[in-house]
């Protein structure tokens, strides 16, 4: 898989791709992760990649020039399967559209900054627009960041274990059940005996009724 993420400020990506599972995805080649500096593309001697909105209204918006012609010059090189916008008034990001990510070869992300992008670059570029919460970040970099880890972790190969992501929370519209490690007791707080117990059945089914009881507790929206 390849990813582009354009951006004005590529310093903010630099550390969430450079350790632990995204570094080693990169390093065994299962992703190719590749962070395009908008401002690179601008004109003029200050590199302007914003101006004031037409209307009037505080806030400056990402200007459609440098935009544009970046994304022209990836898109003549190699067809893109979504180029997503990083924007708070996009779809929420959910478990089953990073599973239908992670199958695609090229995926392209722009981030926003300031009041967001001129409309026209939404209006004919932009294939699917994201958002990881009802919020406003600064900008679109850390929700790129949280995109990108979600759907990198799930591509054949990247985890030690491929079969740990299939038992995720959202995975089944269910959180994880409980998890526990050694020593079996601490405190007095004792691991459930049944974990101890080498019947694997048994271990599966506490398992889902535990991730049921949990997901009715804490999520009950995914049982719906």
């Amino acid at each position: 898989m390849r990813i582009d993420i354009l951006t004005i400020l590529p310093e903010l990506l630099e550390g969430p791709f450079s350790a632990s599972i995204m570094k080693r995805a990169q390093e065994k080649g299962h992703v190719e992760i590749h962070v395009h500096n908008i401002r690179d593309y601008a004109s003029g001697k200050h590199k302007n990649v914003d101006d004031y909105q037409y209307g009037g209204g505080a806030g400056m918006v990402m200007m459609i020039e440098p935009i544009s012609s970046v994304i022209n010059e990836l898109k003549a090189a190699r067809n893109y399967d979504e180029i997503i916008y990083m924007t708070p008034d996009g779809e929420i990001l959910e478990q089953a559209a990073c599973n239908d990510f992670s199958l695609m070869k090229n995926i392209m992300i722009l981030c926003g900054h300031y009041k967001g992008v001129d409309e026209r670059i939404r209006e004919h570029f932009i294939t699917r627009e994201i958002s990881i919460g009802s919020y406003v970040l600064s900008g679109g970099e850390l929700g790129a960041a949280v995109l990108v880890d979600s759907v990198v972790r799930l591509i054949p190969g990247v985890l030690n274990d491929e079969t740990s992501a299939l038992t995720d929370s959202f995975q089944d519209n269910l959180l994880s059940p409980p998890v526990y490690t050694r020593p079996e007791e601490y405190n007095g707080w004792k691991v459930p005996g049944v974990l101890l117990s080498g019947n694997f059945a048994k271990i599966e089914q506490w398992r889902e009724e535990k991730a049921i009881e949990r997901t009715k507790e804490r999520r009950p929206d995914l049982l719906k």
